[in-house]
């Protein structure tokens, strides 16, 4: 029986999971030289640009994919709001406390959801977000799930 080594075409779309494209963007980052990090793959609508990352999938992904450019945090298409609204309330919640020197966290609030009355009220945030945002403990970053405390 005869086997044929038949080599991948790298410009036919591949389909990728989330985690593959998390972990692709990580060694593009590290083998990029010092000045270069995961922004150069972000395209002006928030997408990745996947053909960049083609020697670590294997070829172009079939599926989108989007960076928060605040928190780093990759997203699929059917969660592509997600990295806007994490950059739009990042951006708030860091001027307000560099501001104020306080942080806008919900009252009670055991999950550490961020108070987004009081960043509409003093005019730090313009859009109300349709998805509740969290502190977490790394350095006031935010993310769309609650941390475990």
């Amino acid at each position: 029986m005869l086997f044929w080594n038949k080599k991948h075409n790298m410009n036919e779309p591949v389909d990728v999971s989330l985690e593959q494209v998390r972990k692709a963007v990580l060694q593009y980052e590290d083998d990029m030289p010092g000045a270069i990090n995961r922004l150069t793959l972000v395209r002006s609508d928030g997408s990745l640009d996947t053909s960049r990352l083609k020697r670590y999938l294997g070829g172009k992904s079939k599926k989108k994919f989007y960076l928060s450019r605040e928190t780093f945090e990759i997203f699929e298409e059917a969660d592509k709001d997600i990295p806007y609204y994490l950059d739009l309330v990042q951006l708030a919640v860091d001027d307000y406390v560099n501001e104020t020197g306080k942080v806008p966290i919900l009252p009670g609030s055991v999950e550490q959801e961020v108070d987004y009355r009081i960043l509409m009220q003093d005019r730090y945030l313009k859009e109300l977000p349709p998805l509740p945002l969290y502190m977490t403990t790394q350095e006031l970053m935010l993310s769309h799930r609650p941390q475990n405390r």
